[in-house]
């Protein structure tokens, strides 16, 4: 684990063979730092939040591959320091046991140009995850491109709209499964301060 633990939010994805210590991608968001880690199943997911937590990072958010088990396992080693979103399918979405093995996430900012503000972290199982930053307006044109690139799962940051996350499951017409960050009930008033936080610009 980094020395530098000072983070406003971090996104943790499961990738089967991953090293949280090397698997990882610090990013400047317009004054906000994130840490974008990659583990490799549920415990080892827990140990990074729990640390993270432990040096004040305000926001998590869980995405590519956690079930309720491992998500759970999130949640209890953060012990309400943070909140913890999770990303869920809208609608139908893969069956148990699919394999993704590349994946994208947009984060939406009003201020973002996707095709500068983008980190393509490839696995050493051959798969990649692309994490890209877009002003809400084109989070939709973005997903098609990813997924005309080889994405087989788009899943959108718990900070913008469910219409915007309605409006890549339209844009994709149903050619890959589209997940959003939701924020279980013991996250709601965490993720509501680290919202008003953000639009205040202290986050």
């Amino acid at each position: 684990m980094t020395e530098d633990r000072n983070f406003d939010e971090t996104f943790i994805f499961l990738e089967p063979g991953a090293d949280p210590d090397a698997d990882r991608v610090v990013v400047d968001n317009g004054g906000s730092r994130a840490v974008f880690v990659w583990a490799p199943d549920g415990p080892a997911a827990a140990r990074v939040a729990a640390e993270l937590a432990d040096g004040g990072v305000r926001l998590i958010e869980l995405y590519r591959g956690f079930d309720l088990t491992a998500a759970a396992q999130v949640i209890e080693a953060v012990g309400g320091r943070a909140p913890v979103g999770v990303a869920g399918h809208l609608g139908t979405g893969p069956a148990t046991g699919t394999r993704i093995s590349r994946s994208a996430t947009i984060y939406e900012r009003p201020e973002a140009d996707p095709g500068t503000d983008r980190v393509l972290r490839k696995h050493a199982t051959g798969g990649w995850t692309a994490v890209v930053g877009a002003p809400d307006e084109a989070v939709a044109r973005v997903a098609v491109e990813l997924v005309d690139s080889g994405a087989e799962l788009v899943e959108i940051c718990g900070g913008a709209p469910l219409t915007t996350a309605a409006q890549v499951r339209a844009a994709v017409d149903g050619r890959v499964p589209v997940t959003l960050v939701g924020w279980p009930f013991e996250s709601i008033d965490g993720a509501a301060a680290f919202k008003a936080a953000f639009q205040a610009g202290t986050a």
